[in-house]
């Protein structure tokens, strides 16, 4: 049986109690990027049916993919779990199962097919409309007209609040009632299950959008394009983006408009030094499942595409944990959007420690830390009996006015509650309170090259000692010339930044003896590096070089092969 991890069981146990105490029920389930919505949800089913035997549930969606991951889930937790497909991308339209995972697309229309239900699970929940109207309130209104009276609707997202920033619940005729429970990004990234975004230095910011219209709570996309659709902005940007994403394996590129996302492709392609490719709406969907599919190669795969540029496509229900690099080219005023964007980085993958974020607009410097984003509240109101409350200023659900403790989540609520942001514009980092390990500048008073011995079979490597103080140990890297894959190009660009008129050697010990050989011409030496701590504090890995004629350069000490233990000046 599948074991679901604490936090998972823990928003069950809530949600479960929650309906308890609101018998009239449409709770939203508060969920970040990465916590597992598709297992929790699928365990959910597993044991609203196991509990009552006859319950029928309707889990819908609005993209295919979210559908056949989500059907994927449960699946894989019950394998025998009655449930079919509703969904014409999908190629099925089954109405009679007693779980049916949807597109609202499909099944919208065909209430009348479905008799009783119980439950309707709604994924991505922020898309159904505040007031009744639009394709999920229609298809409710009609499920209670033919045969679910008492249906009640689960929502689960991790943006629960609208363009505005307005909690879902709040407003006029809001389907939700309030936040059953909530997973945070802090409680994961401190779990160890969401990868941190991390900055390298003060991203540039290029994209002026101070004379772009706004209309709806965000930039008007036609007024936007001709502030991004710059050759000169363009160019400046992906020169950025190689000159920082050199270590990234997974690049994912945000842009504004179709020619804005070409534009920006043709440059990228222009270098020849990474595979990229394009997502965009007019992508016929045979060609787009197949790039994506390719994008979630190994980064080694021969086949693998490692950067791929999208104008609107890739924000929700699109899964791809090795991702290690955003460039964020399409400024935007939406927390909602803002969140989709830097969650797609934030998974973890084997081998990734974090994201780089590179944030070319004004946008994480507006809305500020991605794990700070919350909805805002409506003005106090009324309830229908006419009894006074107010909203919590952390959860947004709404109390009794005489409470000072939020009966839901427990928070303070002073009478003279504010507006719940808690944020101030203007922070350039994308997260609060997990800031990646400043960097530091040393001064290289010494630098030595010598052959490090592999274990457990791996083949050797040459080991480089930066020596920036007589008392101090040194700072050291070490660069492959005998393995593959990632490892091996790193250990080739190494060489050509450093020995660039010399071929690049097949052996650490080709490797030294060049470095000595004085026809093959003088190693670059850094005067400076820049060096940044790994998260647990062990070691300081090397992130940058300075060079430049000075009147202290580097002394440069070695250990050839032939002389094992001997360190040798030259």
């Amino acid at each position: 049986m599948y074991k679901l991890r604490n936090y998972q069981e823990r928003t069950l146990t809530e949600l479960y109690d929650w309906l308890n105490r609101h018998p009239d029920g449409n709770p939203v389930v508060d969920a970040c990027v990465g916590a597992g919505k598709s297992i929790i949800i699928a365990e959910f089913c597993r044991r609203a049916i196991e509990q009552y035997p006859q319950t029928r549930i309707v889990m819908c969606v609005a993209s295919k993919e979210l559908c056949q991951q989500n059907l994927d889930k449960l699946r894989a937790i019950w394998p025998e779990a009655p449930a079919g497909v509703c969904s014409a991308a999908l190629g099925q339209k089954d109405v009679e199962s007693q779980i049916i995972f949807a597109t609202i697309g499909s099944i919208a229309k065909r209430a009348h097919e479905l008799g009783t239900v119980n439950l309707l699970v709604v994924d991505e929940c922020h898309n159904v409309n505040t007031d009744n109207a639009g394709m999920y309130r229609t298809f409710i209104s009609q499920l209670k007209e033919f045969g679910s009276p008492y249906l009640c609707t689960i929502g689960f997202t991790g943006t629960p609040f609208r363009g505005d920033g307005v909690w879902l619940w709040q407003g006029k005729d809001p389907l939700f009632k309030g936040t059953a429970t909530r997973v945070s990004m802090d409680e994961l990234l401190e779990q160890g299950y969401l990868a941190p975004l991390v900055i390298d230095t003060e991203t540039p910011e290029t994209i002026d959008t101070s004379n772009v219209k706004v209309a709806g709570g965000d930039y008007v996309i036609k007024d936007l394009e001709g502030a991004v659709i710059d050759p000169a902005i363009i160019k400046s940007t992906v020169d950025d983006m190689f000159k920082r994403g050199t270590e990234r394996k997974k690049w994912l590129v945000f842009c504004v408009t179709i020619a804005h996302a070409q534009a920006v492709l043709d440059e990228i392609n222009h270098r020849g030094k990474i595979k990229a490719s394009i997502v965009t709406s007019k992508t016929r969907a045979s060609l787009r499942d197949a790039i994506l599919l390719d994008y979630k190669l190994p980064h080694e795969h021969p086949d693998g595409i490692d950067c791929l540029v999208n104008v609107a496509c890739l924000t929700t229900g699109f899964d791809a944990p090795e991702t290690d690099l955003i460039a964020l080219l399409r400024p935007t005023k939406s927390p909602v959007l803002y969140v989709q964007i830097a969650g797609r980085g934030m998974r973890i993958a084997d081998g990734k420690k974090d994201c780089l974020w590179l944030d070319y607009t004004s946008t994480t410097r507006d809305l500020g830390p991605v794990n700070l984003i919350k909805g805002r509240n409506k003005q106090n109101s009324t309830t229908e009996q006419g009894a006074p409350f107010k909203y919590c200023p952390d959860c947004g659900n709404p109390n009794p006015i005489h409470l000072d403790e939020c009966q839901e989540c427990g928070a303070f609520m002073p009478s003279d509650s504010k507006d719940p942001h808690g944020f101030k514009a203007g922070q350039a980092m994308p997260l609060h309170g997990f800031q990646a390990p400043p960097e530091e500048w040393f001064d290289v008073q010494q630098i030595g090259y010598y052959k490090h011995p592999g274990k457990n079979g791996k083949p050797p490597t040459m080991r480089i000692d930066y020596f920036y103080s007589e008392l101090e140990e040194p700072i050291s890297e070490w660069k492959c010339f005998e393995h593959e894959g990632f490892a091996l190009r790193m250990g080739c660009q190494w060489w050509t930044d450093h020995m660039p008129h010399a071929d690049v050697p097949f052996t650490v010990d080709e490797a030294l003896e060049t470095i000595h050989d004085p026809s093959q011409g003088a190693i670059a030496l850094p005067t400076r590096i820049m060096c940044q701590r790994d998260p647990q504090g062990k070691f300081m890995q090397v992130k940058k070089y300075q060079y430049g004629n000075t009147p202290t350069m580097p002394k440069v000490i070695s250990y050839m092969p032939s002389n094992a233990g001997n360190l040798i000046p030259f």
